[in-house]
């Protein structure tokens, strides 16, 4: 695996996917090693979750960093070269343009997953420089699989000039078991000082590609209505000084409460009744499949991976991107109705336990390997060497 940050960081979704697939492979049998980027105070190797992880040093500033992290993970590709027969990269950019590389020169199988479309997407963000068009065109032409989750992300990939032979759809997967609630909605609400609430929770990065102004727009409209409602907002960003501001202006600072990063939302989700992701850009959200396990009410905008996660509206409500009006009738109906409320969170995690349960996820995504492996005739899980005492790869 190759991506650019890991746990125990706080990383972004593409960056858990990550961490949870090299978990589930490792379960499954698999030797997997994670390569990373260096941390201060982390070790530049260590094991945990059955997986091991390499931290190669990077240094300098700015793109120079970036630089030194793909020669060192180069380097450390090279030098476990007999240990592995395929890389994995998440997210179309540095990390990825090294396991292509190595890949090609090492006779190795390579797949890259993109992590989302659109304005703020892989193949967009890649376009707007000189260096992220020559790591498409390396992907293009040496890449034996692409990963998209949506199909945005599909359509996305073929206009960019990827083979369709080499597109593969795979979604994003959840212990759906872990974030279930282990106690009770009103025990869980007492815990964070909120008894007596509609709890109506955000979970994500603080950022533009979120549209939180709008939500909170929203949220304040709908508070004049139902003024049991109260908003958790988890996450940092470089939004957060003017989010606070714009709650601030709209006077309901007593009913919106900014809970920073959490490095476990399960007991948030356990206290909260209604998921919302108001975003402008998604690709297969880790948030909405979490608050989908929880059994919660989602609502969400029809873009990236929404749609087809909230199986086209029958388990979630899809509102419009930017539509203070329609969020705000939504929150009030929902938020009011405990019947409606109930039935879209038992829809919610029926349908997240059959579709993106990691015992379906990951045996499809462990299919693709062996597929690739199997047509390079590359044993699927014996390595020609296991140094440090790996297991099976």
């Amino acid at each position: 695996m190759l991506v650019n940050e890991f746990p125990p960081l706080q990383v972004g979704g593409a960056e858990r996917q990550a961490e949870r697939l090299s978990a589930n492979l490792a379960k499954r049998g698999w030797s997997v090693w994670v390569l990373t980027r260096h941390a201060p105070n982390l070790p530049a190797n260590e094991s945990r979750l059955g997986f091991n992880i390499i931290r190669p040093a990077a240094w300098g500033p700015g793109k120079l960093q970036t630089v030194t992290f793909v020669l060192g993970a180069l380097f450390e590709l090279w030098r476990l070269r007999r240990s592995y027969s395929l890389l994995h990269a998440h997210l179309a950019f540095g990390p990825a343009f090294a396991g292509v590389l190595a890949a090609h020169f090492l006779g190795k199988r390579v797949v890259v997953k993109l992590g989302n479309s659109g304005e703020f997407g892989d193949i967009r963000v890649s376009q707007k420089t000189w260096r992220g068009k020559l790591r498409l065109a390396v992907l293009r032409s040496w890449a034996d699989a692409i990963i998209v989750l949506d199909d945005a992300m599909q359509v996305e990939a073929l206009a960019n000039g990827f083979s369709s032979d080499k597109v593969r759809r795979i979604v994003n997967g959840i212990n759906t078991k872990t974030f279930y609630p282990t106690i009770a909605r009103k025990s869980a609400k007492q815990a964070l000082s909120l008894d007596e609430k509609t709890v109506v929770i955000s979970i994500g990065r603080l950022s533009a590609q979120k549209s939180l102004p709008m939500l909170i727009q929203a949220f304040a409209v709908a508070h004049s209505q139902n003024q049991s409602l109260h908003l958790l907002i988890l996450g940092e960003g470089p939004d957060r000084a003017a989010l606070e501001m714009l709650v601030a202006s709209t006077q309901i600072g007593d009913s919106v409460t900014f809970a920073g990063n959490q490095s476990d939302v399960r007991p948030y989700l356990a206290a909260a009744d209604i998921f919302v992701l108001p975003s402008a850009s998604e690709g297969i959200s880790n948030a909405l499949l979490e608050a989908m396990s929880a059994g919660l009410a989602c609502l969400a905008t029809p873009v990236g991976g929404n749609p087809q996660v909230l199986d086209q509206g029958s388990c979630g409500l899809l509102l419009p991107v930017g539509d203070v009006p329609a969020w705000s009738r939504a929150l009030v109906d929902v938020s009011l109705s405990a019947s409606l409320m109930d039935g879209l969170g038992k829809a919610a995690l029926k349908h997240v336990r059959s579709e993106y349960d990691f015992d379906v996820v990951g045996a499809r995504m462990e299919s693709l390997y062996a597929d690739l492996l199997n047509k390079a005739n590359i044993g699927t899980r014996d390595s020609a060497e296991e140094p440090l005492g790996a297991g099976k790869s």
